[in-house]
């Protein structure tokens, strides 16, 4: 079999990522400006400005279960914490 140094140099470009930790978020406070949000897992906290996730917010996430963030970023819409994305989340996100 005779394979084209092509195929190696192509080979060589191509960009494998490692697997991003994965992390499912819930709610631990909310403010004004800010929610902190702590890991069900490892217990890791981060805060997300609202305005982020404002801008993350998307339609397809409602009605449907937050994902770990290995999947995508659903675990941030969760916001009263009852397992599934909704207006009510919406809501809370635009109280402030």
């Amino acid at each position: 079999m005779v394979c084209s140094l092509s195929i190696f140099a192509y080979a060589s470009e191509i960009n494998i990522d490692e697997p991003k930790e994965s992390h499912k978020y819930v709610v631990s406070s909310i403010n004004e400006n800010d929610v902190t949000y702590i890991c069900e897992d490892c217990g890791e906290t981060v805060n997300v400005p609202k305005s982020e996730i404002i801008v993350m917010w998307n339609i397809d996430y409602v009605n449907k279960p937050p994902q770990p963030t290995d999947i995508d970023d659903s675990s941030y819409f969760d916001l009263n914490n009852d397992n599934i994305i909704n207006a009510k989340d919406f809501a809370i996100l635009n109280k402030f």
